[in-house]
């Protein structure tokens, strides 16, 4: 028996061996398995390798550590002009990340209807009163410009917002709320009733009209159509006579008030820079009442997540933005450092390109808009994607977006960021013509085509997936 035990005792040493072996090799299987993507060995011919990719090692270890299942998001903001306010380039970038990493949430959204412009398609806003909204280009600091790049404020104190999500995929259980100074302004609500909005209510008033006096003249002096003159007086042309009197219907802001029984409000929980909601169940939409009776209301935007492990990918452009116009203001920086971005993506330029800016002039911009972040988030890394090409009064090259380009380029190594030449891959100053023809670029030769951002997008996705896949070998 005593010698059975030693063949056992010296067995069970190469046995447990054997195992740890088979477990190691389990792993790096398992991490080949989920990290490295042959596909994106090579990248396609008219692509570009990132510049200074050895920047993004940091961001990349979070994606690594993501895929294995050690870490539960990671995020990225995207800051832009109006190549990324739409949504298309972002969305689909997106899209395409968190097909790879995980879908963590939809990431920042902002009410752009209320401010009268255009937003992502994925969220739709409502609200039972108007608002006021200025782009950061018309902004001042006063304006307290936070996240979105927009001031948007209503003066009314009695109202109820909602914002619906149509795509199933992002409905969220987090949101997370921004207001200038964090202040608590808001309730959040949720109802099952039918709620209708009227944000408007005619007056009648009675003008008399004087010698010389036509319809339409009228009309603009009131704000009010040519056809509503004649509707609401049973005019059948506009011939009018001096002495007559004519009724005018005058549309006015009178918001019915909002009845708060209709609403099961919710609580807020306090963070340093934003409040809080969280549910249990996957939500679609939500409901904010006003809190309070305040002179102004304003709002800087939301964050909406899941429960899910994966990527969250925050899309923020401003209609003509130029660095200079981020740059205004603090209130943004600060509230950008409450995102804890492990990647910030920049795409800005082409305002400044059809400005005519001087190369130094746009390196003095840029540098200021560097430090601005990394005095708020001193590790994050950075990534500049260049303008696109475009062309000046529809004719001529815009020449400037290649200095701009250049300039990235060569400022990459000394600043410490990282460079994806857009410029380059849309075959550059002398592809415009060839590109419209290719349904890539919109007939104003400033804007893109929804098909040209999301093939850009998509060779962009190429390109950080190249650099991530030279990453995991090494």
């Amino acid at each position: 028996m005593l010698k059975i035990h030693k063949i056992i005792i010296l067995i069970l040493p190469l046995i447990s061996g054997i195992l740890s072996a088979q477990t190691y090799q389990a792993e790096i299987s398992e991490i080949e398995k989920l990290s490295v993507d042959e596909n994106f060995v090579k990248l396609s011919p008219q692509n570009k390798e990132l510049q200074n990719e050895e920047i993004l090692k940091v961001f990349f270890e979070k994606l690594y550590d993501l895929d294995l299942g050690k870490k539960d998001k990671v995020r990225i903001v995207h800051i832009g002009d109006s190549h990324i306010q739409a949504g298309f380039f972002t969305g689909k970038n997106r899209e395409n990340f968190q097909e790879r990493f995980g879908n963590a949430g939809l990431g920042f959204v902002f009410p752009h209807a209320l401010a009268n412009t255009n937003g992502i398609k994925e969220v739709s806003f409502s609200s039972s009163v108007p608002w006021k909204g200025k782009r950061n280009i018309f902004a001042q600091e006063i304006d307290s410009v936070g996240l979105s790049g927009f001031n948007l404020t209503t003066k009314f104190n009695d109202f109820a917002v909602n914002f619906k999500i149509k795509d199933e995929k992002y409905y969220f259980n987090t949101i997370k709320l921004f207001t200038p100074k964090s202040a608590k302004i808001y309730s959040p609500a949720k109802t099952d009733l039918p709620i209708s909005f009227q944000k408007y209510t005619v007056e009648k008033k009675t003008h008399l009209i004087k010698s010389g006096e036509a319809l339409s003249i009228i009309a603009q002096k009131y704000g009010v159509s040519i056809a509503q003159i004649k509707k609401a007086n049973n005019l059948h042309s506009n011939a009018i006579r001096a002495g007559d009197k004519l009724i005018i219907p005058i549309k006015t802001e009178k918001p019915q008030p909002i009845n708060k029984a209709d609403f099961e409000i919710l609580e807020f929980n306090k963070n340093q820079d934003f409040y809080t909601y969280y549910s249990e169940k996957p939500l679609e939409n939500i409901w904010f009442l006003s809190n309070g009776n305040k002179e102004k209301y304003a709002l800087n935007g939301f964050i909406l997540e899941n429960d899910q492990p994966g990527i969250i990918y925050h899309s923020i452009g401003v209609n003509g933005a130029r660095f200079a116009d981020y740059n205004k203001t603090s209130l943004f920086f600060k509230q950008l450092k409450a995102l804890e971005p492990d990647l910030i993506i920049i795409s800005l330029g082409t305002n400044e390109a059809h400005d005519n800016l001087k190369e130094e002039k746009y390196k003095e911009r840029v540098l200021t808009f560097i430090e601005n972040i990394r005095e708020m988030q001193t590790e994050t890394p950075i990534l500049f994607t260049t303008p696109p090409p475009s062309l000046l009064k529809r004719k001529f090259p815009n020449t400037y977006e290649e200095v701009y380009a250049n300039c990235l380029k060569n400022l990459s190594a000394k600043e410490n960021f990282a460079v994806w030449d857009l410029f380059s891959v849309l075959g550059g100053k002398t592809a415009v013509q060839e590109n419209r023809l290719k349904g890539i670029i919109s007939k104003d030769f400033v804007h893109y085509s929804e098909k040209g951002y999301q093939y850009s997008a998509d060779l962009f996705t190429e390109a950080m997936m190249h650099a991530f896949y030279l990453y995991t070998k090494n």
